[in-house]
């Protein structure tokens, strides 16, 4: 054997004896049991080539070998009719492909109308009339919210406001939004089919969320369901959001609403209203097993904000990872068997 085959032979017997074959083998660390199935909350949700709600997740998640689906129901519609519409996703595109059983994952009010699915089967609007649907507790096997406003939000109440001065205007406007402008960019698949401004923003009102949070059994856990819900922490000085370096926080237009409301007692009853993610409260979002609330640490300077949690807008954040959030989640639930 010449030099160079005896160089190449310990080459590669090194190679076998550093990297041994295990270490190529596929990851399947967030392998969970059962599939994953992501709820996006108000205002946007996942339009492929365009908007990623969830920014890098599901690339992630499978890539460590989870099974994701992304819900998409309207972006602007009561909590009650987003369920029919939510428990519709599952029982077509879901359940059909030979699941028994789902992780649902929910951001903001991706983290309500899920549970609304399963505690009830039909929902009367004014507007659109009544819908019913199934969904039964056997066929979910987590729920998981992360900063979801379980008893409302200031903001919604601030947004409700502007719409009574304009004598609904404002909800007109946002209809207009949902149903024509968001279909002309993106198609008619994302137009909504029941938008209904001012019914999402009352039941995440702090009047309307607490009505429905005992709808809903309060801070009880589903039986037969293992429930948990998470925080994040946007950071505050004066009640500003404080800017991180190179990045502009969307919601640092919301933390004076959600601090204000804390300052000055604004229907003290329901707070308190800080700390807060720019939008949602802790006391809001605490809901069964309460896993806690993250702020992204020292060098997180301002925090994470209510965005941030998925990775909105840009998919930057800072020293904070969406993706990273998501893969520890799966893989406590697949140490949990679900």
């Amino acid at each position: 054997m010449s030099k160079a085959g005896r160089f190449l032979s310990v080459i590669v017997l090194m190679a076998v004896v550093l990297f041994p074959y295990q270490s190529f083998a596929l990851d399947t660390s967030c392998k969970t049991k059962y599939p994953i199935v992501l709820a996006h909350g108000i205002a946007m949700n996942d339009i492929p080539c365009a908007i990623e709600y969830f920014n890098g997740v599901k690339k992630r998640l499978e890539s460590k070998g989870a099974t994701v689906f992304i819900a998409q129901v309207d972006k602007i519609a009561a909590t009650g009719t987003k369920a029919y519409q939510f428990a519709n996703y599952l029982n077509t595109q879901v359940y059909p492909k030979g699941y028994s059983k789902v992780n649902i994952i929910g951001h903001s009010h991706g983290g309500i109308y899920p549970k609304y699915a399963v505690k009830f089967s039909s929902y009367t609007s004014s507007k659109y009339g009544t819908k019913t649907w199934s969904l039964p507790p056997s066929k979910v096997a987590s729920i998981t919210q992360i900063d979801s406003p379980n008893q409302g939000s200031p903001v919604a109440d601030f947004a409700l406001g502007i719409n009574g001065i304009t004598a609904g205007l404002a909800g007109i406007g946002v209809n207009a939004l949902y149903t024509t402008i968001f279909g002309a960019m993106f198609g008619p698949g994302e137009s909504d089919v029941y938008v209904d401004t001012r019914a999402n923003a009352y039941d995440l009102s702090l009047n309307g969320a607490a009505a429905l949070y005992t709808k809903l059994g309060g801070n009880s856990s589903i039986p037969g369901i293992y429930c948990q819900s998470y925080m994040h922490k946007m950071k505050s000085f004066l009640c500003l959001g404080v800017p991180q370096i190179g990045v502009i926080q969307i919601l640092a237009l919301t933390m004076p609403i959600q601090c204000g409301a804390s300052t000055i007692g604004y229907r003290n009853d329901k707070g308190p209203h800080m700390p807060s993610d720019g939008v949602v409260s802790e006391k809001s979002a605490k809901w069964a097993n309460y896993r806690g609330m993250e702020d992204g640490g020292l060098f997180q300077i301002a925090g994470i904000d209510h965005c941030n949690a998925t990775g909105l807008p840009y998919g930057f954040t800072g020293f904070f990872s969406a993706p990273d959030k998501y893969e520890k989640i799966l893989k406590d639930l697949k140490a949990k068997g679900y």
